[in-house]
C-alpha cells in the first residue's frame, strides 16, 4: 500500500529510492536504464501477480 502512495505522490526521487529498496530485498530488478516510472510499474506489476497468485490459490483451497 505504501508503494501506490509513493506513486501517487508523482515524484521521481523518491520513487525511485522506494523502487530501489523494495527491488533489493524482495523483486527481480529492472534494467537501471529504464526510466524511474518504467521501473516502478515493472514492480507495482510483479506484487500485483503475486497477490492475484495468492489469493487465487487460497480460493481453491477452499
Amino acid at each position: 500500500m505504501r508503494f501506490v502512495l509513493v506513486l501517487a505522490a508523482q515524484d521521481d526521487d523518491q520513487t525511485l529510492t522506494v523502487t530501489e529498496k523494495l527491488t533489493d530485498a524482495y523483486w527481480e530488478g529492472t534494467a537501471r536504464g529504464v526510466p524511474t516510472r518504467g521501473r516502478a510499474l515493472h514492480l507495482l506489476a510483479q506484487m500485483l501477480t503475486k497477490v492475484g497468485a495468492t489469493l487465487t490459490q487460497s480460493h481453491a483451497k477452499q
